[in-house]
């Protein structure tokens, strides 16, 4: 299971290094840019407060977080407001379609269950080989900061990107088992990707119209995009509510796809 696991992760490694790279050089970007930004500050403070509420509230910021400009707002409403949420995503889906439904696709999963190794030893091992990927991707592009920050003088947090970086964490394995789940009862990874994408465009548009329309806030609470904003940026406080849902999530998917890919009928030869 070991051999498997690693296996795994050596033809999954391109993708969490390409991702991991595009992250990298996002946040050098912006760390590098904080000092010249400094002096701009209120001007872009007013024109933002202009703003409607609604608005920024859709771009992970409000009138009130933006009267203290740091590297964390700056970072939270350039990296992590939305851009880190559909890079985690797109990054999850793919390593979930890849895993199961993509070896059923190609008939290769016939010579993964002709091995002494059984059908839910498979399942995990290529869950867990999944969920090392994606904690070296949420590492990386959330700790990362700190000694980029320390490379260029800028003052930050250090408290709140490992805050950031477990609820991260939890996000990318929430969004992984949803697709997992889906990589278990499909056998054609086009259809894993397909169904992955629109539950988070579903959750975005929610998330979109709960900030855009007050009658309609309570749509916040079916996204994950509210669990995991760039609040933490701002606040330093973990929203445990969007970490209890994010590990029930877990453990649901994760749970349910067992079942799924135990039953399933896999035409051996």
């Amino acid at each position: 299971m070991i051999e498997l696991i690693w296996v795994t992760i050596k033809e999954r490694k391109w993708p969490v290094i390409i991702y991991c790279a595009v992250s990298a050089l996002l946040l050098i970007l912006y760390v590098a840019l904080y000092p010249s930004l400094q002096p701009q500050t209120q001007q872009l403070i007013e024109v933002f407060k202009t703003m409607p509420e609604g608005l920024m509230k859709a771009l992970g910021t409000s009138p009130d977080q933006l009267t203290n400009f740091t590297l964390e707002g700056l970072l939270a409403s350039k990296q992590f407001g939305f851009v880190w949420q559909l890079l985690a995503a797109i990054l999850a889906i793919t390593i979930a379609g890849n895993d199961l439904a993509a070896e059923v696709e190609k008939g290769t999963i016939e010579y993964l269950l002709s091995q002494p190794i059984s059908r839910l030893k498979l399942y995990f091992a290529r869950y867990v080989s999944g969920t090392i990927l994606l904690t070296i991707f949420a590492a990386i592009s959330t700790l990362l900061v700190i000694p980029i920050a320390m490379v260029f003088n800028v003052d930050y947090a250090a408290e709140i990107y490992y805050k950031l970086f477990f609820v991260a964490w939890l996000y990318s394995l929430a969004t992984y088992s949803i697709a997992y789940f889906l990589s278990a009862a499909f056998s054609s990874k086009g259809t894993v990707y397909g169904i992955s994408a629109g539950i988070i465009t579903v959750m975005y548009i929610a998330f979109l119209f709960s900030a855009l329309k007050e009658s309609l806030d309570w749509l916040k609470y079916a996204s994950f995009f509210h669990y995991f904003s760039a609040d933490i940026l701002y606040s330093g406080k973990i929203d445990k509510l969007g970490a209890l849902i994010f590990v029930l999530t877990i453990i649901i998917f994760l749970t349910l796809g067992a079942v799924v890919f135990k039953q399933k009928d896999i035409t051996v030869s």
